[in-house]
Formats: C-alpha cells, structure tokens, sequence
C-alpha cells in the first residue's frame, strides 16, 4: 500500500498530514458487538437443540445474517480508517485511500468548526460537517436530511492542537 500522493493548490500551506494512530473499536462499537453476539446466541442456541437431530439450516442462516448486522459496520469502519490517510491544508481537509487512491475533499470555507471527541491519551475524533448539513433550532444544529456524510479524522494524534489550527483557519478566511 503506497502512500496517495496529495497535490497542493498553488498558494496552499500544508497544515498537518498523518494517519490514525491505532484503529480500535471504540466503547459503542464493542457495546454494538457484544450485544448483537448475544441476542444472536440465545435464538442459536434454541434452534441447535433440534430434537431431530438434523443440521438447523434456519439458526446458522439467522446467525450469519445477525453478525452480519452487528459487526459487520464496525469491520467496515476498522478496514476503512487503517487505509485512510488524512491532510489538512490552510484551504482545503482531504481524506485519501491508500489502497483505491480515491480522495475526498472539503473546503474548510464550506465546513462547519470541527467537533473534537478527546481520548484518554491525547489522541481524538474530530468530526468536520458541511455548513448546510444541519439547520440551526433555537441554536441547536439539526441534520438536515440526505445530508452529506461529515468526514471523521479517527484517533488523531495531538488533536486538541488540529482542531485550534482548522478553527483559526476557518476564523481568518
């Protein structure tokens, strides 16, 4: 896996470029996991005691369509965030693939201040949304529905610091 090659606009600073520290699950996607194995178990098991004694086809198909369902998106995400390398510039926020080489970007003009959910070792999720992804209520953003999909910097290192450098950009543009 080569790293994508990321061109800068003419007059473009880069700010930060990295990849996630370490992709694990987080606390709600081992909660989904855990839970999704035991709701699937108990209908499993229940059928496995067949009193025919045959192969319950039914509760193995149950089975692989109830994990399907409950880790099959942390899998997704997992697999995704370890091919992801991040970039932000003074204009622009990209995430690039290192597999596909597919790159998605946002200016930082059309996004809203980042969201910062700290972990526990300096590291942190920053979440960027489009400005007319959400509609404010009474000062609370609401999603605006088939809204884009906010671009997530998972367990960024030092990501107190990012956040203040995409927010003092978006502060001086």
């Amino acid at each position: 896996m080569e790293e994508p090659i990321i061109v800068l606009l003419p007059g473009e600073r880069l700010l930060w470029s990295g990849r996630s520290r370490r992709v694990v699950p987080t606390g709600r996607e081992w909660f989904r996991m855990a839970l999704g194995s035991l709701l699937v178990a108990g209908p499993v098991a229940a059928g496995l005691s067949d009193p025919a004694g045959g192969f319950p086809v039914v509760a193995a198909v149950f089975a692989a369509f109830g994990l399907a369902i409950a880790w099959g998106p942390v899998l997704w995400r997992l697999r995704t965030t370890r091919r992801a390398v991040y970039t932000v510039t003074d204009q622009r926020v990209l995430v690039a693939d290192r597999v596909s080489g597919r790159t998605r970007e946002e200016y930082l003009s059309d996004l809203e201040p980042p969201i910062l959910d700290p972990g526990q070792d300096g590291t942190g999720t920053l979440t960027l949304r489009r400005l007319d992804a959400s509609v404010n209520v009474f000062g609370v953003p609401v999603p605006v529905r088939n809204g884009s999909v906010p671009i997530e910097l998972f367990t960024v290192p030092d990501a107190a610091r990012l956040c203040r450098l995409i927010e003092e950009e978006q502060d001086w543009h």
